[in-house]
């Protein structure tokens, strides 16, 4: 079962911190990088000589539960919060970590204005395409590569061991519901997800789950790339026919039009595989 259904119903209970906390895991993926998974959500922690840097804490009860795993780790004060991107799932808990620098890619400061619903972070930093954060032995680099899963979609590298951070961009040989992905840019998260791989990480860390590979990374890379080939070749069949309004039709037919059926096994397939077609056609032709 997917965990992103999960995610509202995993806000409301979250004060069950008691079990959450025993569910929580902080695992050493990397010298002083640690792969911090809890109530279906996943953080990357960095600790350097001048202080730790924690991505998307989430909610406050998970944050708390991050910051005490932490202290069985380090006695370093967390000095930074990347946010991966603007979605309220992701930027809640910032204030559990009392004087750290909040970081967000500028674009989404004014989605957070929008949602009268969406907690709202005290952002310190903002940057546009890239920003280094050096944490003494450490650096961090935030990278905007591309529109993916919202507008202020941000991965996150550790130069030192070359481990990555990225957020709503794949799951592990599963398909998203299709209501999770409705403002998700597919070319761009064929973009982002490409460039990664160039990276040859060493450990890729997934937002949403517990057991993350590179190998997966690479799968999805590769479905991305596969989905939007097929796409565009439908597209060049519209234009080359000759009628105006074909290409606009097709974004009404499309999902029913292209099947690949070396990823049935893939969960949700039958579901969602649609709804992935037709997201990738916008994303191909209206650019969203």
């Amino acid at each position: 079962m997917s965990l992103k259904p999960l995610l509202i119903a995993t806000t409301v209970l979250a004060t069950s911190s008691v079990a959450s906390a025993q569910d929580a895991t902080m695992t050493e993926v990397a010298d002083g990088v640690f792969h911090f998974f809890a109530m279906g959500y996943s953080s990357m922690v960095v600790v350097g000589e001048d202080g730790v840097l924690v991505t998307d804490p989430s909610f406050t009860p998970r944050a708390k539960i991050l910051q005490a795993e932490l202290e069985k780790v380090t006695d370093k004060p967390v000095t930074h919060v990347a946010l991966s991107h603007e979605h309220f799932d992701h930027v809640g808990g910032t204030e559990v970590f009392e004087g750290a620098e909040i970081i967000m890619q500028e674009n989404g400061i004014d989605i957070l204005k929008l949602s009268p619903l969406m907690p709202t972070p005290e952002v310190t930093t903002t940057f546009d395409d890239e920003l280094t954060v050096d944490l003494g032995n450490q650096a961090v680099e935030l990278r905007h590569l591309a529109v993916g899963d919202g507008v202020a979609t941000t991965v996150a590298r550790v130069a030192e061991s070359n481990v990555v951070f990225s957020v709503d961009m794949y799951m592990p040989q599963e398909f998203s519901p299709h209501e999770f992905k409705e403002d998700t840019n597919f070319v761009g998260t064929g973009i982002i997800l490409n460039t990664l791989v160039d990276w040859n990480p060493s450990y890729a860390i997934n937002g949403h789950s517990a057991g993350n590979s590179v190998e997966a990374l690479q799968e999805n890379a590769q479905f991305f790339n596969e989905l939007q080939a097929r796409v565009e070749a439908k597209f060049q069949e519209a234009f080359a026919s000759g009628d105006p309004a074909a290409p606009w039709n097709l974004l009404f037919s499309i999902s029913g039009e292209i099947e690949m059926p070396e990823y049935s096994d893939w969960e949700n397939y039958e579901t969602a595989f649609p709804a992935y077609v037709r997201r990738m056609a916008l994303s191909v032709l209206h650019g969203g």
